[in-house]
């Protein structure tokens, strides 16, 4: 079960194939949404009416979009797939490796070690917050992202009007964290030598972070992403964050379609 949101178009066609609800019932009932408090109240009843509920939001495949910035129109995704942070800098001919070595930036991923020009910083992460705007704070951040916030996200829509706040469109937002403990400047290095790319792959239900609260029931999840999915089929596209789970790469095969971004100019 395929559930794809990128376009207004492909909402509609998910929504209607894994509720077994016809375009034609949605559109006939739209007057409806003004007598329920929510719309996942609506998208429920509507379901329950005239189609069937999925069991589990795992059982779907889904198809999202990976914003990335690339030198060579992607080779390191189409020869390793999308790659953690973690392994995306163990792999030693990935662009993000291959530019910290020309910058002198050696990461120790194993000892928790950043060395540049000599001086060795300890990134090793913790719960504890050290006090911001100092080295410590710094290299924390830096550890944060390496052995805790590591993991692969994308976007299951994007609103393209607007840029994603981490501003992956122009560099991997480590170098910013690299940058402010070194006083440094690689980022703007890297957007200027870099173009931004849009890599469209898919990925089992079972290998994402649910996006609401984990306590609730399956079919509440359920219906959370058809919600999801009925908000942009009737309505306008939205920023949609997928996170990944914790150590899973996804393979080139899982790699749809790789082109230049062609919007958050």
């Amino acid at each position: 079960m395929t559930f794809d949101i990128r376009t207004i178009e492909n909402a509609r066609k998910t929504l209607t194939s894994l509720t077994g609800v016809s375009l034609d019932i949605w559109n006939e009932n739209l007057y409806r949404t003004k007598d329920y408090k929510y719309d996942d109240y609506f998208v429920k009843d509507i379901i329950n009416t005239y189609g069937k509920m999925p069991s589990s939001y795992k059982d779907f495949e889904f198809v999202y979009l990976h914003v990335t910035t690339s030198a060579n129109e992607c080779e390191t995704f189409k020869k390793y797939g999308i790659l953690d942070l973690k392994n995306s800098y163990n792999c030693k001919d990935t662009e993000l490796r291959v530019f910290l070595d020309e910058n002198g930036v050696y990461i120790d991923i194993e000892n928790c070690t950043l060395t540049y020009k000599g001086q060795i910083y300890n990134i090793s992460y913790s719960s504890s917050v050290p006090k911001q705007w100092t080295k410590e704070y710094s290299c924390w951040r830096i550890g944060r992202k390496f052995y805790y916030d590591y993991t692969t996200c994308g976007f299951l829509s994007i609103w393209p009007e607007s840029p994603y706040g981490g501003n992956v469109h122009w560099r991997p937002e480590i170098l910013n964290d690299i940058d402010n403990l070194l006083n440094i400047d690689l980022s703007n290095e890297w957007r200027h030598s870099h173009s931004p790319y849009e890599v469209t792959a898919k990925i089992k239900g079972t290998n994402i972070v649910y996006f609401c609260e984990d306590d609730q029931s399956e079919e509440e999840k359920v219906l959370a992403y058809l919600t999801l999915a009925y908000n942009i089929a009737f309505g306008s596209l939205s920023e949609n964050v997928v996170l990944v789970e914790n150590n899973i790469q996804i393979p080139p095969t899982d790699i749809v379609e790789i082109k230049q971004l062609d919007y958050w100019n």
